[in-house]
């Protein structure tokens, strides 16, 4: 990843002069120099760094020596004084990719909930993906393509995004309502009175880009259309439609996908998310939702958990649907 990008990007995410902003990355000593640059680019800001690397390999070695108990509660104070929070994953994050023992796994286990709890509530947690091959094998995506679709997505005019995206809240704040009109004739309406519109510019999920709101949970109705149906660990549909009723996706038009849904308790089904990409530099969806749902003119909705985002569904699962629609909104009276 360029300094150029990471500079752009760390001065994005609203890191302010005289901050402590802990540098968490997650990535072998190969890529180390990575967080070497995003702790350069925090001191250009007047910030200060505080960097820690997350080693598949070196946690392997350390938490077979460590013993029950062996980690102080005092360790998780250091942490009382950061700022904000960059997490660059230079692959997936928490992830071990090997098998400890069961006592050993519980100590990691105890060690990683400490630092997110220790993290929690922090005033910013940016998490940014670096664009390497192991990320690119996460996404299913062949590792030219990958790191090309990220690069361009990261390179974009930051200032500009941020207010496209906050011309947009401006703007649907007026509504407390929407309707997706999509293919033929598929049209789902969903409600959004007293539910807050969200911006991801700088501060979220990297890449960033798009602005989202948890509609009430119960009344989402009607049905919607995808032209390409990305289902995670299931496989790719073409012409999908997905009928929804009193909130929840209870049917689709793929066999495939109505298995899925008859596997899903009933608070993984609730349609718990409707968001708008913003990413100009985002131009063609690819089935990694990361870059998928900033793209600039889709619409996305999304099943299961929204109690980050100002929804009610607590469910262990979170999955996004991508699409393009005719948007249309009713006002507030």
């Amino acid at each position: 990843m360029e300094r150029r990008i990471i500079e752009k990007v760390v001065k994005a995410s609203g890191i302010e002069k005289g901050e402590l902003i802990l540098v968490h990355y997650w990535g072998e000593d190969d890529k180390l120099q990575v967080m070497h640059d995003f702790c350069t680019a925090v001191a250009r800001t007047g910030a200060f760094p505080l960097p820690l690397q997350q080693s598949r390999k070196q946690n392997k070695e350390i938490f077979l020596a460590l013993q029950k108990g062996s980690i102080p509660d005092k360790y998780y104070s250091i942490f009382d004084q950061v700022d904000a929070v960059l997490d660059i994953f230079a692959y997936r994050p928490v992830v071990l990719d090997y098998q400890l023992d069961e006592e050993q796994m519980n100590i990691y286990r105890q060690y990683m909930g400490g630092i997110f709890q220790a993290l929690k509530g922090k005033k910013r947690f940016a998490q940014i993906r670096i664009p390497t091959v192991e990320n690119a094998e996460e996404a299913d995506i062949a590792p030219e393509d990958f790191i090309n679709r990220m690069e361009k997505a990261y390179d974009i005019d930051y200032d500009k995004l941020r207010k496209v995206c906050c011309d947009k809240i401006a703007e649907y704040r007026k509504a407390n309502s929407f309707v997706l009109h999509t293919g033929k004739d598929c049209t789902l309406k969903l409600v959004t009175e007293g539910r807050e519109w969200i911006a991801d510019c700088g501060d979220g999920d990297w890449p960033c880009g798009e602005v989202a709101i948890a509609p009430i949970e119960s009344l989402s109705e009607g049905t919607v259309w995808f032209k390409k149906f990305w289902l995670t660990d299931c496989g790719v549909y073409q012409d999908v439609i997905l009928t929804i009723s009193k909130g929840q996706v209870i049917a689709s038009n793929k066999e495939e996908i109505n298995q899925f849904l008859s596997e899903r308790p009933d608070n993984e089904k609730v349609v718990c998310e409707l968001g708008f990409g913003c990413n100009e530099n985002i131009t063609d969806l690819c089935g990694y939702t990361v870059l998928d749902e900033k793209m600039c003119n889709t619409f996305h909705i999304a099943i299961g958990d929204n109690t980050m985002f100002g929804g009610l569904n607590s469910a262990r699962l979170h999955m996004d649907f991508v699409g393009t629609a005719q948007v249309e909104y009713t006002l507030i009276k």
